[in-house]
């Protein structure tokens, strides 16, 4: 089992779930609070709560409406990790 391929798995689905809005308050606040052991895969995490801590909502977790250029930012982001997927 590549443990690095299977974290990038889980980290696109939970993006996919942001570009969905679908994600739960407990996705939200394990993927914030979490830390990767991978330099690129951690700096990718610290920037998507960047942007979805910026855009949240009243209710702290779900994110409003996002700007074409933000999803366009998290769609650039899952498919270059799709790519490194094995």
């Amino acid at each position: 089992m590549n443990i690095h391929n299977e974290v990038r798995k889980h980290l696109i689905n939970f993006l996919n779930k942001v570009l969905d809005q679908s994600y739960t308050r407990n996705e939200w606040e394990n993927f914030s609070c979490s830390m990767y052991q991978n330099d690129v895969l951690e700096d990718i995490r610290v920037e998507v709560s960047s942007m979805i801590a910026k855009n949240l909502e009243p209710n702290g977790f779900k994110m409003k409406a996002m700007t074409a250029e933000t999803r366009n930012s998290i769609q650039a982001i899952i498919n270059e990790l799709d790519a490194d997927c094995v």
